[in-house]
């Protein structure tokens, strides 16, 4: 909007407190917030007269616009499965998380291990691999860059145009390790006009988040924002053995942009962006065993192992003795630059980031014990004392560290054809460079034995990746009606790694040690897609595609020996099929898209910690299956009956399965070593979420709206071999808000409640011994409280 001379005074001065905020924001964000509020009063912007829009709203859809294809188009004209959620929504779901985008996608799985080492699956292809030479599954971008370091791939999300989620292999336009899909996070461009957006929350468990955004014409094509987000809460864990509260958080992030745009051919966009996150100990606890566990009848029942151990039966309660932490600095900056030729537009994207990550858990969650424990039941190793039974499962200190440092540079030139002729096209080269240093270590402080029979060690690892590739997609209209489509890339990637295994103290369990020890491996892949569409109207879309993709080969991470550290293991291949409709009905009032799909999956990257038969303790190793078979259905409803009511559905079955995968022998089933039949980690039968939003009008007084949503995922498994004790429990989460929409709709005031039912549900799980025992993080508890935002 134009902004007169009174207004322009006003946004000056409110500019001037953003620096302020700026400069000042590690000292306190609270302080800032009251007083941009008091400035925004006493300046007058919040009395700035605005006509409340007296005509009724459109019962039509909006269309929702995506760039899945490396160019801006409908979503319901691209033959492609694609979930977007747009800024708005993000903002009124008060979605803080990546996981909040899986729980409302069909066939998204997010779990994490902590906020930095996320594990995320798209119709069961997912990672758990998390060394220094890892990859991941899913591509995680902003703004097209590829975020390669997973301690940076879970961040804040404040300041979004929209998130879009592409489901199936992407191997053509995003290349390697998006075998499962992409995850693209559109961040909002600096606008012409001036624009203004406060938003302060508070809540039980002492919540406390402020977030704003400045953005406008700086001079003459020239256009500048930065926008800020800040959350704390006092922790959702109560240890009993401390009597304090754990699990803190306190983060801050921001971001920058500047947007110029000397004629109407060139437009050149400067951001940055960074992080400061410090959260508390994380509530891992004991879920059960397959024997009996401390004394108590109570293997496969959480609640009942919490209390066996003193605890109130609650996983928002603790005895763990140890109070971890996650510290992580994150930043990165982007140059993007886009030139209209008039035949074409080139596209650059140069972009640098980095990721620091400092991590500590209390890896069981168990109270300090003297009982000594048998580690020669399963292993037949003699000469380590022994006066519990082998049932009895762990009954000491195990805590979990990691370090990690991850540098990133990132290149890509593009050429993008108009989007009006038949032919429509896309090539482009890209390159990439990544360096990791990981340092993990594993405490084992007492073993319930005497002194110096502890065992304290650490793993060292670091890997540089290059990586190449050129591509190319194009798309003819062969009649109004009937498109094709067809994509191709080649991929060049090599990997280059070093490792090393220190036993500090007492017994070399977890780890051997071995001198530092490298190794090297190189890689190539021709990814390609191919596509018909079919318009059977302006409002139906019928499609069929097949596309590949692949994951990068690596070495494992934190291996236990030297031999295991330098054997890599092979990249892994996906080729899947997918059929569908895309729908808009009856005025555009209903929108239906149902999507099936087959996926033929090759050379899986399975990651597990087993006891070999022939060893003292339990290793980590990431090895290739040989196949699994996927296939499912997804589904999305979104509809608007009457005035001001949305009511919407999304529904994915999944079938994904090993059909040929021979293990390892383990200790505790060494003659069975096939997983066929089994179920993919991170692959629940049935997801479902559903949501009902009604907004009425209060006349001259403003407008109210009030919001239900509902998810479901069913029961998933995280061990290959489909332990009954490593599991995800189906479960069920209800949430609801309400909220009050001034007249010229610049503020708002709402009120929210998140698992209003208080589900107990898990939200990560592994295993030791062999898979004797388990131990889970839950999900948060019921959180509560109220919003204040406004917007000019």
């Amino acid at each position: 909007m134009p902004v007169g001379h009174a207004e322009a005074s006003s946004c000056s001065k409110t500019i001037s407190l953003f620096l302020i905020a700026w400069e000042d924001h590690m000292k306190h964000v609270y302080p800032t917030t009251v007083s941009i509020f008091a400035l925004l009063a006493a300046a007058g912007i919040i009395h700035t007269p605005t006509v409340w829009a007296a005509e009724p709203a459109s019962l039509g859809l909006e269309e929702i616009l995506v760039t899945a294809q490396k160019r801006e188009e409908s979503m319901q004209q691209i033959p492609l499965a694609v979930t977007a959620f747009g800024g708005a929504e993000l903002e009124e779901l008060d979605v803080a998380s990546l996981q909040e985008i899986g729980a409302r996608t069909p066939g998204l799985v997010f779990a994490a291990f902590s906020v930095g080492q996320p594990e995320i699956a798209i119709r069961g292809v997912g990672t758990k691999e998390d060394g220094a030479s890892a990859s991941d599954s899913v591509v995680v971008s902003v703004d097209g860059v590829y975020i390669a370091a997973r301690t940076a791939q879970v961040f804040d999300i404040f300041d979004l145009e929209r998130v879009e989620v592409v489901r199936g292999p992407q191997g053509t336009l995003y290349g390697r390790n998006s075998i499962g899909g992409s995850i693209n996070f559109v961040t909002t461009k600096p606008t012409e006009e001036t624009k203004i957006r406060l938003r302060q929350s508070v809540g039980n468990y002492g919540r406390f988040d402020t977030g704003g955004l400045l953005s406008g014409q700086i001079a003459e094509n020239l256009y500048g924002k930065f926008s800020f987000s800040r959350r704390e809460h006092n922790g959702y864990i109560r240890n009993l053995l401390s009597s304090e509260r754990e699990g803190e958080s306190n983060t801050f992030a921001w971001r920058a942009a500047l947007r110029w745009t000397p004629n109407e051919n060139l437009e050149v966009i400067l951001g940055a962006d960074g992080a400061d996150d410090n959260l508390g100990a994380t509530n891992r606890e004991p879920v059960g065993g397959k024997g009996a566990l401390h004394g108590c009848n109570c293997a496969s029942n959480p609640v009942a192992v919490n209390e066996a151990l003193g605890g109130a039966g609650d996983p928002w309660t603790s005895l763990a003795d140890l109070e971890g932490y996650t510290d992580r600095d994150v930043y990165g900056i982007s140059l993007t630059i886009n030139w209209d030729v008039d035949w074409a537009t080139l596209t650059s994207v140069s972009a640098y980031r980095n990721s620091d990550f400092d991590w500590l858990e209390d890896s069981e969650g168990l109270p300090p014990s003297t009982a000594y424990v048998d580690l020669t039941g399963s292993s037949g190793n003699p000469g380590i004392p022994l006066t519990a039974p082998a049932t009895s499962g762990f009954s000491f200190d195990i805590s979990d560290a990691a370090v990690e440092d991850v540098e990133q540079y990132v290149q890509e030139f593009r050429l993008t054809s108009p989007g009006d002729g038949k032919l429509r096209w896309v090539a482009g080269v890209f390159y990439g460079y990544e360096n990791t240093n990981r340092t993990e270590a594993f405490y084992f402080p007492s073993l319930g034995l005497p002194d110096g029979l502890g065992s304290d060690s650490i793993s060292i690892q670091e890997n540089t990746t290059n990586s190449f590739a050129i591509f190319g997609q194009a798309s003819y209209s062969i009649s109004d009606a009937l498109t094709a489509t067809a994509g191709l890339r080649y991929s060049y990637e090599k990997k280059k790694m070093s490792a090393a295994a220190d036993v500090i103290t007492g017994l070399g369990l977890l780890l051997k040690d071995f001198d530092p020890v490298s190794a090297s491996k190189s890689w190539n892949n021709v990814s390609w897609r191919a596509a018909l569409d079919y318009k059977v109207n302006d409002n139906i879309l019928l499609y069929a595609s097949a596309a590949t993709g692949f994951k990068s080969g690596g070495f494992t991470g934190s291996a236990s020996t030297a031999a295991r550290a330098q054997t890599p293991f092979k990249p892994e291949t996906a080729t899947s099929f997918e059929a569908g409709m895309k729908s808009d009905l009856l005025d555009r009032r209903v929108r239906l898209n149902v999507t099936g799909f087959y996926t033929d999956y090759k050379d899986l990257q399975v990651t597990r910690f087993f006891q070999p038969v022939d060893a003292s303790f339990g290793e980590f190793i990431t090895e290739n299956a040989g196949k699994a078979e996927i296939y499912g259905l997804e589904v999305e409803l979104l509809t608007r009956p009457v005035k001001g009511l949305d009511i919407g559905a999304n529904y994915g079955y999944l079938h994904a399965k090993y059909t040929e995968f021979t293990g390892l022998p383990s200790v505790t089933d060494p003659l069975n070593t096939s997983f066929d039949g089994k179920r993919l980690r991170q692959s629940p039968k049935h997801m479902f979420n559903a949501f009902a939003r009604y907004q009425w009008s209060l006349g001259n007084a403003g407008e109210m709206y009030a919001r239900v949503d509902y998810r479901y995922q069913a029961r998933s498994f995280y061990d290959p071999d489909n332990n009954p004790i490593v599991d995800i429990p189906a479960y069920d989460i209800w949430d609801a808000r309400i909220a009050y929409l001034s007249p010229d709709g610049r503020w708002e005031v709402a009120g929210w409640m998140k698992n209003i039912g208080k589900e107990k549900y898990r939200t990560h799980i592994f295993s030791q011994r062999g898979g004797d025992i388990a131990f889970a993080l839950f999900g948060d508890p019921r959180t509560y409280g109220a919003s204040v935002t406004f917007t000019y």
